[in-house]
């Protein structure tokens, strides 16, 4: 099915929120994957400005 991510996230989202102002970019994609219904890599990708291509890895 295409848009379909399978990334695990190991972080919690208490501890995603906990690191945001560190790494304020990778850990709000992190986020937004780690929710019941995350948007797409595409949706992710143009929100932080980014081709899909790196927010994929």
């Amino acid at each position: 099915m295409a848009g379909v991510s399978s990334i695990e996230v190991k972080e919690s989202l208490d501890e995603l929120v906990q690191q945001l102002p560190k790494d304020k970019e990778r850990l709000q994609v992190l986020y937004w994957l780690k929710q019941d219904k995350s948007p797409s890599i595409g949706a992710i990708a143009t929100a932080i400005r980014k081709h899909r291509n790196p927010v994929g890895r």
